[in-house]
């Protein structure tokens, strides 16, 4: 019936009322033409016909049990359930029917005893049966049932003939109460009415009130962060409406949280490979912290980024998961056959392998012989170039999610811009540091240029100058004094030219390396230094004029601004850097920000991918420390 829930309050009341009149004028008539012993005889007929009935399901059940035991027969199990569920709808019907007490209380005994029986002898004979326990055909089992069943038949025997005694004594009265019924008959007529007016009250309780009580304790549960609780859709009508829009709330709520919270996942894993991004790590780091994260989100056993190859191979440039698959970074891929990189490839769209059982080629091959039962694919595109794929693996007997291809193509615009960061910020470092080495070239060259061209000559010139001053006569003390000085002027021009060229690019650094560079700094500085370097052998030479620059400023700065009385200079090797400290006892108070050697050498460092940090505190004296990377930012791999 369709329609509102009033609709149904009020069709229902009609239908109710009517049948109760229809019953109410049908007992009077049956009353006044002396028909209730006709009803009696049915009850009576049905009280007998239900003990029969319950007996008969005893016996079934005995026979099809022991049937079962002995054959193991499932389709005797099927029917003894069948037998099980129709034996305890008949008792409930035998107490139904029960007219005395003592029928009732015999009833009651009945229904107690068949389920003792299914309870405590049949099901667990069967269920021992089932497990092949001896215990199913043993004796004292048979005996056991044997007495049950006795016992049963022996209680349906006295039901039906306290029954039978009942309707011979109803058959002598029922003369007699044809007067009294149709009193009875007003009385059943009120109590119907009553009964109509319970089944309203139950009726509207159960379509109304427990469903409006339901969607409200949903609603709590809700609130209290229990998103997976449901309302049962028991109501109907505008009431049945709103449980079933409760419920539907509750999945929205409960899927927006779940969606929510693999955002934040999302979104951790977003900010941890910015954080490799941005503290400048090689390209390679970071892809493998983008299949690292990758895998974790998908839930696969393994991901992988490739790069396609121009003569139609793949390079695994990224790895992570399971390390059985046999796929680690720096692997070259064959992509003939069926794979998934082979897919994306030849349709610039994402792909999927269920399963690589019957897949030709070298790759499905090695995945089938690593227990790789399926892969998806993504394509990875570069300023509309096809650059390559990332792929998740799944080695577990459960397959890979419905929408796995379209999760990980939600990352691939990721994995897309990290990687063009990361390369962008890779060749940013190696121009930085291509100009620092072009500079440093360019600074030696006219160090070369000044002490092979400019200096030699002036030297030339000053020895002539000499050898002139030497032959003028003595008569001529004006011209001898006047070359005196020229050969002055030109000494004091070399020894300014020496100091250029040494601040311009330092020969000893080139000649004999940083040790002794370091040595002659110390020598000729104002200051007392302290020096403690250990450096084996050479260095890069970019990171030997860095840290000879670092040190000469240092100094120079301890000098002039910091007024100092000591420096002590640390420089080690460890783990692929150079670390380099000076320590002054100066005034302190320095900013590295003003004055353009400090600024000049932060710059140097950056571009060499080091670090440097300088603390100055007021009175205190000035600390500088640097980290120079031995691998330099020119010396490493891109991404191609």
């Amino acid at each position: 019936m369709r329609g509102g829930l009033m609709l149904r309050v009020i069709v229902s009341i009609g239908v109710l009322t009517a049948v109760v009149g229809v019953v109410f004028g049908a007992l009077l008539m049956a009353i006044s033409e002396q028909r209730d012993a006709e009803r009696l005889e049915a009850r009576s007929a049905e009280m007998l016909a239900t003990d029969q009935q319950v007996e008969q399901l005893v016996l079934d059940l005995d026979r099809t049990g022991r049937g079962f035991i002995a054959t193991g027969d499932p389709s005797l199990l099927q029917a003894w359930t069948a037998d099980q569920a129709a034996l305890a709808d008949r008792s409930a019907r035998l107490q139904q029917l029960a007219h005395t007490e003592d029928q009732a209380t015999l009833a009651r005994r009945i229904t107690q005893h068949s389920q003792s029986y299914v309870q405590d002898h049949a099901t667990p004979a069967l269920q021992a049966a089932q497990r092949g326990d001896p215990s199913a055909h043993s004796t004292e089992t048979i005996q056991e049932g044997e007495r049950r069943v006795a016992e049963l038949r022996s209680e349906l025997d006295s039901l039906a003939a306290s029954e039978r005694q009942l309707a011979a004594e109803r058959e002598e009265r029922s003369h007699e109460t044809v007067g009294r019924a149709v009193t009875a008959a007003a009385v059943t007529g009120m109590a119907g009415w009553l009964l109509v007016s319970v089944f309203v009250v139950g009726y509207l309780a159960r379509v109304v009130v427990w469903p409006v009580r339901g969607a409200a304790a949903m609603a709590d549960h809700l609130a209290r962060g229990e998103l997976d609780s449901r309302v049962a859709e028991i109501g109907v009508g505008e009431v049945g409406e709103l449980t079933r829009s409760f419920n539907v709330m509750g999945s929205s709520v409960q899927h927006n949280v779940e969606e929510f919270a693999r955002l934040a996942k999302t979104q951790t894993a977003l900010r941890r490979i910015a954080t490799h991004v941005a503290h400048g790590a090689a390209p390679a780091e970071v892809l493998d912290a983008v299949a690292t994260e990758l895998g974790q989100l998908i839930g696969t056993d393994g991901a992988h980024i490739v790069r396609y190859e121009a003569d139609g191979a793949a390079t695994v440039v990224a790895a992570w998961g399971t390390p059985d698959i046999g796929l680690p970074v720096g692997t070259r891929l064959s992509l003939e056959g069926r794979n998934v990189s082979a897919k994306v490839l030849q349709t610039g769209r994402a792909a999927r392998m269920d399963s690589y059982d019957d897949a030709p080629g070298p790759l499905a091959a090695h995945l089938r012989q690593h227990h790789v039962r399926g892969a998806v694919g993504a394509p990875i595109f570069l300023e509309r170039r096809l650059w390559g794929v990332v792929t998740a693996t799944i080695t577990r007997e459960e397959p890979l999610a419905r929408d796995a291809e379209a999760r990980l193509t939600e990352y691939t615009d990721l994995i897309a811009t990290t990687i063009a960061t990361a390369q962008a910020r890779a060749d940013l470092a190696t121009s930085r540091a291509r100009v620092v080495v072009a500079a440093d070239q360019a600074r030696r060259q006219i160090e070369r240029t000044l002490h092979d061209g400019v200096q030699q000559h002036l030297i030339t010139i000053a020895i002539e100058a000499g050898d002139t001053q030497a032959s003028v006569p003595s008569e001529l003390p004006e011209l001898r004094q006047r070359l005196s000085s020229v050969t002055h002027g030109l000494t004091g021009v070399l020894d300014d030219l020496r100091e250029i060229s040494r601040g311009i690019h330092p020969t000893i650094l080139s000649d004999v390396g940083l040790r002794p560079a370091l040595k002659a700094l110390a020598r000729r500085s104002d200051v007392p230094v302290e020096l403690d370097v250990r450096v084996e052998g050479r260095l890069p030479e970019p990171v030997e004029v860095a840290a000879y620059y670092i040190v000469a400023e240092s100094l120079a700065n301890a000098a002039k601004h910091a007024h100092a009385s000591h420096v002590r200079i640390d420089v080690t090797v460890h783990s692929g850097w150079l670390r380099l400290g000076v320590r002054d006892d100066g005034v302190g108070g320095a900013d590295p920000a003003r004055g353009s050697g400090l600024v000049g050498l932060t710059d140097r460092v950056d571009a060499l991918g080091g670090t440097i940090t300088i603390a100055s505190p007021p009175g205190q004296g000035t600390s500088l420390q640097a980290e120079l990377p031995l691998d330099l930012p020119l010396e490493r791999a891109s991404l191609g």
